[in-house]
């Protein structure tokens, strides 16, 4: 903590900031740059270091109002192809959620198909043979009567 005396006052710069209104950092900057403590407290703070503003050209200044137009322009055609990109997406991804909808229970029908084929050949072997049986024994009887 820094004390500072003035006129027979010793206080802490931040006692001293608050009391004249100067931020504590401006109080210290100017007491280290060499500033005496009567000016350091009692110099008001002002404009002293800043630079003015530079004014613009006047060919800018009037360009500015068709600048800001096009800038408008621009940002609200933006907004529209934005949308219009978003759309698309979520058009597309649609389509790809229905299409990948219709593969699977195309899949699912295929695997189905194939386990009834299976299924059916491992019992069509039984009751072929059943029946092969079944006709050899008509075709000899046949054949033994002829």
């Amino acid at each position: 903590m820094r004390l500072i005396e003035f006129n027979g006052e010793a206080r802490p710069l931040f006692d001293w900031a608050q009391r004249t209104g100067i931020s504590s950092d401006t109080l210290a900057k100017r007491l280290n740059s060499g500033w005496s403590m009567e000016e350091a407290l009692t110099t008001p703070v002002g404009k002293q270091g800043r630079k003015p503003k530079p004014t613009l050209a006047p060919s800018i200044a009037h360009a500015l109002p068709a600048l800001r137009d096009y800038q408008r322009d621009m940002h609200a055609a933006h907004r529209q192809m934005t949308r219009s990109v978003r759309l698309f997406v979520r058009q597309m991804e649609e389509q790809m959620a229905e299409l990948r909808h219709s593969l699977d229970q195309h899949m699912a029908a295929q695997r189905e198909e194939a386990h009834r084929n299976a299924a059916a050949s491992h019992t069509r072997g039984v009751g072929q043979k059943a029946q092969e049986i079944v006709r050899d024994r008509c075709s000899r009887v046949a054949q033994e009567s002829v």
